[in-house]
């Protein structure tokens, strides 16, 4: 009886019992006595977490990863952007991912026609997590790139401004144990 309830459970019965050993024999005491009536409660308490919290913490768990993973596809971009290798990005999303395509296609353009990029670095905030699952995790949030200059053999060819997109959507998916970038929008 070490627990807490059968710790209750002892204190209540020597209560029981030194009540009754101060009786003797002698008439019982009517209902309209002034003797308080004795009641006990209990509850117990669950040390283990509600199925609700554990899934509230893991849904939470998901979508800070997911957020993880659309920084880490940017910061991924930055570094192809000056070195023209798109190896890392390739890896970081679903071939069915066709903004991914896209930004791979740019890259490998760049390098097959001997241009350089100065500038064009993106930077995301204000991301947000949003309720998903495994194979699709939305995230929202801002993109903004830097402004950017292409050039070709030291001749300039073309110039970007700077460009902010609001309320973007990514969506990450697992693959390979990693989160992985699945669609943008």
């Amino acid at each position: 009886m070490g627990t807490r309830r059968g710790r209750r459970v002892v204190g209540a019965l020597a209560v029981v019992a030194g009540a009754l050993a101060g009786c003797t024999g002698s008439p019982s005491p009517s209902a309209s006595s002034s003797w308080p009536a004795v009641t006990t409660s209990s509850t117990t308490t669950s040390a283990t977490p509600s199925s609700t919290t554990t899934t509230l913490d893991a849904q939470a768990a998901l979508q800070a990863e997911a957020v993880e993973a659309v920084k880490k596809y940017y910061e991924a971009w930055n570094r192809a952007l000056v070195s023209l290798d798109s190896k890392e990005l390739k890896a970081m999303s679903l071939p069915t991912c066709e903004a991914c395509a896209a930004d791979l296609y740019d890259l490998e353009a760049f390098k097959t026609k001997g241009q350089t990029v100065q500038g064009g670095a993106i930077t995301v905030s204000n991301l947000k997590g949003l309720p998903g699952v495994e194979s699709g995790i939305p995230v929202q949030g801002n993109l903004t790139r830097a402004p950017a200059k292409i050039f070709s053999n030291g001749v300039l060819v073309k110039s970007y401004s700077q460009d902010t997109a609001i309320n973007r959507l990514w969506v990450v998916a697992r693959s390979g144990g990693r989160l992985v970038m699945k669609g943008i929008s």
